[in-house]
């Protein structure tokens, strides 16, 4: 299988291949702290959204859901979202500063 990633979407470009028994998975990725900015934006969850759709909204890329779930210390596979849980949003100059360097 080909695995190809997405320079500026994946956080698989902070983890590693591995081989193990022959088997190839990857590492759980290491993802440096996004330092918290004036720029950032405080999202108050309304009821039924969930983080990938917010990801959509603010950087216009659902797949980078996963650097939400990062800055707000969420499982990597959050199943769902509080009603009235406010999520920091980071500024896009930030992720691009510290995630995709």
């Amino acid at each position: 299988m080909v695995v190809r990633i997405k320079k500026n979407e994946s956080r698989l470009n902070h983890a590693t291949l591995v081989f193990l028994d022959e088997t190839e998975f990857w590492s759980r990725p290491v993802l440096p702290e996004i330092p918290e900015s004036t720029s950032d934006i405080k999202h108050t969850v309304q009821q039924g959204e969930r983080i990938d759709t917010i990801a959509k909204n603010y950087f216009r890329n659902a797949n980078l859901w996963w650097v939400i779930a990062h800055v707000n210390n969420l499982s990597l596979l959050p199943d769902g979202l509080s009603t009235g849980m406010i999520l920091r949003i980071p500024d896009p100059r930030m992720i691009r500063k510290y995630l995709f360097v």
